[in-house]
């Protein structure tokens, strides 16, 4: 009988702990799975990406009858986004850089393009595909510039000039791969951190109020302020997986001085894969800023020479081929 009742006792915790153990494991599976649907979400809520490209030139002469100079080359561009969304927020980040330089015979190392740029805009819906958004662009380049590779007078540098755009306005998002943000209340603030730079009053900052010796009285100004209004608009395709184009156009207009001369400022890169790693780029920009004075030269006696300054169309382009792929 003991045998009988103990026999029994021991199927019945059996029973429990097998059902606590289904329970458990049913319990340790439902969480995996919301864990990995949790995941999956937050992964969607993400875009991120961007094309990369390292291109290589060369050029070497050897008695060769037309002439020449050899030449060695090399420039690295990164366009780069991460876009988060989730409901009715999202926040939306760009980042461009590309660096490059030449060396041409024995002349000095001379940098052929240059530029960081990164815009971040935080936004919340009002309407479909509408949203109230602040916006920051920031704009400078990696390292000296000069008119010329046999010039010491420096041009640009880092933070001289730089650029910073503050905007508060509305963003028109109607799919992932365009966006149009107007703000008619921006602040522009130029820096030039170069001193001769700014006692020259390069880039639009009060220059430096000199004796009748020349002497500095007054040292330029580092920073300008600009209020207006400003104008960004991108788009970002990837036509299939081995072309990807990206382009940004920014506008801005002063208010407080001569508003009709707007900035314009065009970028622009395309990406055409030709094996997993090799890949031909085009990135080009187009800026006009009344502002920013470039040297103007003419031809006096047969030879180039400068006879001044002023605004000028400035336009860049880059044509490549080298290691490219998506990061």
């Amino acid at each position: 009988m003991k045998k009988y009742i103990l026999l029994c006792v021991v199927c019945s915790l059996w029973n429990t702990v097998s059902a606590q153990e289904k329970d458990l494991t049913a319990a340790a599976q439902k969480l995996l799975a919301t864990a990995k649907l949790d995941s999956t979400l937050k992964a969607k809520k993400w875009d991120v990406g961007g094309p990369f490209s390292l291109n290589f030139t060369q050029t070497n002469f050897s008695n060769w009858a037309a002439g020449g100079q050899n030449s060695l080359g090399l420039t690295g561009l990164l366009s780069f986004h991460a876009n988060y969304g989730n409901k009715r927020f999202s926040w939306l980040n760009d980042l461009e850089l590309d660096f490059g330089f030449a060396e041409v015979q024995d002349m000095p190392l001379q940098k052929t393009t240059d530029q960081i740029e990164a815009t971040s805009s935080v936004g919340y819906q009002l309407f479909d595909h509408v949203l109230a958004s602040f916006l920051t662009n920031f704009q400078t380049q990696f390292a000296p510039g000069y008119t010329n590779p046999a010039d010491t007078v420096l041009m640009s540098r880092f933070m001289s000039p730089g650029y910073l755009v503050l905007s508060l306005g509305l963003n028109y998002k109607p799919n992932k791969t365009w966006m149009f943000f107007l703000s008619p209340a921006s602040i522009r603030l130029v820096f030039v951190e170069d001193q001769n730079l700014a006692n020259a009053g390069d880039y639009g900052v009060t220059p430096a109020v000199r004796g009748s010796n020349g002497q500095i009285i007054t040292p330029g100004k580092n920073e300008l302020t600009e209020f207006g209004a400003y104008l960004k608009t991108s788009y970002i395709h990837t036509f299939s997986k081995k072309v990807s184009f990206n382009t940004n156009l920014e506008l801005f207009s002063n208010y407080l001085k001569n508003p009709q001369n707007i900035v314009v400022d065009w970028y622009g890169l395309l990406q055409i894969k030709v094996s997993k790693v090799l890949a031909v780029t085009f990135n080009y920009q187009t800026i006009y800023d009344n502002t920013v004075l470039v040297p103007v030269y003419k031809s006096v006696n047969g030879a180039e020479t400068q006879v001044g300054k002023g605004p000028r169309l400035q336009i860049k382009d880059i044509l490549g081929a080298g290691l490219g792929f998506k990061i």
